[in-house]
Parts: structure tokens; sequence; C-alpha cells
């Protein structure tokens, strides 16, 4: 089966199982194909699916990671190679990286998410939990409707969960909820931060887990600053590396944009130079 049969059959089932939805016609063009099946993926409700329906995305979803360009964490040097002032406790575990975290083959991956936990339904929204889940495939959304069964569909703020990584590269998936900012930032919402990095460390542990990427969790939707954020992010790793260092071979800062890359690259230019004055 070909890659537009694959597209077809996954926008026929999920038209047909979602009588609700009415479209003219299905789009010829595979751009607009590939948006309407992420479209369909992203409002399906967390509920039962065929095997063949799994099966058919798993090889669609595998066939586009092959055509796009996979980074290996083996290959993502740490902030001791590419940051040398830098006077991380850590730096020889640390890592910063701009890319695209879904195409990151690592043991783990962390997903800012909502409190619902079952990823983002927004048509193609382009945040990171929107971008998770549908490349994960509709297995991800799935599994974690089982665990939030248990927690009543409601993640607390500076929580996290883990779930396989399914179609993506990484193995595992760390979902975790940070703050959301309405004005200024308070002292609850800094520790609510630092416990979406903590938690999702403390489970990489128990998982033995031994590299993990972070995105810039809250500074998008959220609002929380980006320069604050990365202060808090920055110490709550080197914290936790305190006493678990030989537990981790690396762990990822992940950026986006040149923006937020610049505001990693200058703090952690600057952690630690305050502590070797002193």
């Amino acid at each position: 089966m070909f890659i537009l049969e694959r597209l077809d059959f996954l926008i026929e089932y999920l038209l047909k199982e979602n009588e609700e939805i009415r479209i003219d016609r299905i789009p010829t063009d595979i751009a607009d194909k590939k948006n309407l099946w992420r479209s369909l993926c992203n409002i399906r409700d967390a509920k039962p699916i065929s095997q063949e329906y799994v099966k058919i995305e798993r090889e669609y979803l595998q066939e586009e990671l092959g055509n796009k360009k996979i980074t290996k964490i083996e290959d993502i040097k740490t902030i001791s190679d590419t940051i040398k002032e830098s006077n991380l406790e850590n730096k020889d575990k640390i890592c910063l990286w701009k890319g695209d975290i879904t195409l990151l083959k690592i043991d783990a991956i962390v997903n800012a998410g909502n409190s619902q936990g079952l990823g983002c339904f927004i048509p193609c929204h382009k945040c990171i939990d929107n971008q998770i889940n549908t490349y994960a495939g509709v297995s991800l959304r799935l599994e974690c409707n089982e665990i939030m069964k248990e927690k009543n569909y409601y993640l607390h703020t500076g929580k996290s969960f883990i779930t396989k990584g399914y179609s993506l590269p990484s193995k595992y998936i760390i979902h975790t909820v940070g703050p959301i900012i309405q004005t200024q930032v308070t002292e609850k919402e800094e520790l609510q931060l630092i416990n979406c990095y903590t938690s999702s460390l403390e489970l990489a542990l128990q998982n033995e887990i031994r590299t993990i990427a972070f995105p810039c969790i809250s500074t998008g939707e959220f609002r929380f600053p980006k320069e604050e954020a990365c202060r808090l992010a920055i110490s709550a790793v080197e914290n936790f590396l305190q006493e678990h260092k030989e537990s981790f071979d690396k762990i990822v800062f992940n950026v986006y944009g040149e923006e937020d890359y610049k505001i990693y690259e200058r703090n952690i230019k600057q952690s630690g130079t305050n502590k070797e004055s002193n």
C-alpha cells in the first residue's frame, strides 16, 4: 500500500466513524490530505479503534518518519563541548539542542500537555502537545485515557505521567502540565514549573531512562516569561543531578527557535558564575 492509499484509508475510516463531520470532498493534494488526516486525529475522542487502522497508521507514520531527518541523542553534544565558558556543575550531562523533539531518537521526550492529559484537540494546532500526539499516533491518546481515568481526568500542575512513544523515535513520552500565567508570576507558579522538571526526572529515574529531552515548558500558550522559565529549568535540572548524576547520560534542553536558543545559551553561560565569584 502506497502513502496516498494509506492516507485515503485513514481519512475514510475517521470520517465513517464520525457521522457528524461533513466534507464536500476529500482533497487530492497530498499536503491537504495530510492536514485533513491530522485534523481528524486531533478531534477524535479516546475511544476504541480497529487494529487495522492502528497498523496502517503506524505504517504511514513510519514511512513519513523515514523521509525526515532523525537526530540521535549520541550526536547531540553536551555543554562541556559546545559552551566551554559555562560554569554549570553538570555540563558534561546537560545539552542544548535546537530542533524538532518529535524527530529525536532518545529514551524519553517530555510533553508539555494540559490538565486533561489527553492531548490537544484543536485541529492542526502548533503546540507541542498536538505535534507529539499527532505523530505518535492514536494509540497514545488511548493509553493516556487509561491513565487519566484513574486521575479523574485531571493532572495537577507540576505532576507527570509516562507512556510509550509509539510511532515517535523516542521510547517513552513523559507528560507534564505547567502553570498558566494570568498576570505576574507567583512563587507558587515558580515552584509548579520546577516540579514539572523534577517530577519528570523522578519518573525517568524510576523507569531507568538515561536520556531525556525537555521542551520549554509553559512558555508558549501558558505565557510563562521565557527568561525566568529558562533559569528555573536549568536550576531544577542542576539540583536534581546533584543526587542522581550517575543515573543519567544526557539531559537535553530542546528549543525550536533562535530566540529561545539565545535565552538558554545566555543563561547557561551565566549559570554558576555567581557561585564561582563567591
